[in-house]
């Protein structure tokens, strides 16, 4: 009987610890995306900031920001969210994981405006070209380590990669395929809306083409040197 009781003892104080350790986890990896939505955030900023174009992820929300009334913050909440109602009208069911893009749309879209308003960054002016190309190196790499450490977190998926996730799942597509369809089809109602609201075409430049080209590689380059640090740390614990 009292090896029986040390035995349920034991069972209960490794329940504990596992229980202890598992909300560990999922508290770091709730600050691991956090950590990212932020960082996401400012690389959006920063792409306005340089004037070169931004990334086919804002595109569409930085042509509305700049003919409509409402802040490039709002405006991305608003597609995010369009994003959010076309998955669930794709899967013609309702899931939580997508339900909570929704609460990621609106403090995505409010850190982008408090990188960008309360903090003032796209009243920056940058007169001198290689500043521009600065600026907007920057901004592909913050949005690289943003998006990296998004997908590490494995917490909830933003809306952008909610939708092309599920046009994988209906079209048995690759993600990588779906992701740059997504991308082209953005720029070109990006391009269009341009149209439509002026003679010119607004928010699609050189910094656009880059951030295609660079973004994947980039997060593919952060995935390998984790994959590094990580065999180092632990060989050496």
């Amino acid at each position: 009987m009292t090896d029986f009781t040390h035995i349920v003892a034991f069972c209960e104080k490794e329940r504990k610890i596992n229980l202890h350790s598992k909300k560990h986890f999922n508290f770091l990896r709730l600050l691991l995306y956090i950590a990212g939505l932020n960082i996401l955030a400012l690389g959006t900023v920063l792409f306005t900031c340089g004037k070169l174009g931004v990334s086919a992820l804002v595109s569409v929300p930085q042509v509305l920001s700049l003919f409509l009334p409402i802040t490039l913050g709002q405006a991305t909440t608003l597609i995010f969210i369009v994003f959010v109602l076309i998955e669930l009208f794709l899967l013609h069911k309702i899931e939580w994981q997508i339900v909570f893009q929704l609460l990621v749309a609106i403090v995505f879209g409010w850190i982008v405006d408090f990188y960008g308003l309360r903090i003032g960054l796209t009243s920056v002016v940058l007169p001198v070209w290689w500043e521009q190309i600065l600026v907007t190196l920057l901004a592909i790499v913050f949005t690289s380590v943003g998006v990296f450490m998004m997908i590490k977190a494995n917490f909830i998926l933003n809306p952008p990669d909610g939708v092309v996730n599920v046009i994988c799942t209906k079209l048995s597509a690759t993600f990588g395929s779906a992701k740059l369809g997504f991308d082209l089809t953005m720029i070109i109602i990006s391009i269009c809306l341009s149209l439509i609201f002026s003679s010119h075409i607004t928010a699609i430049g050189s910094g656009t083409l880059l951030a295609v080209l660079l973004v994947g590689p980039l997060v593919n380059f952060w995935e390998y040197f984790f994959g590094i640090w990580k065999t180092k740390f632990s060989a050496n614990n």
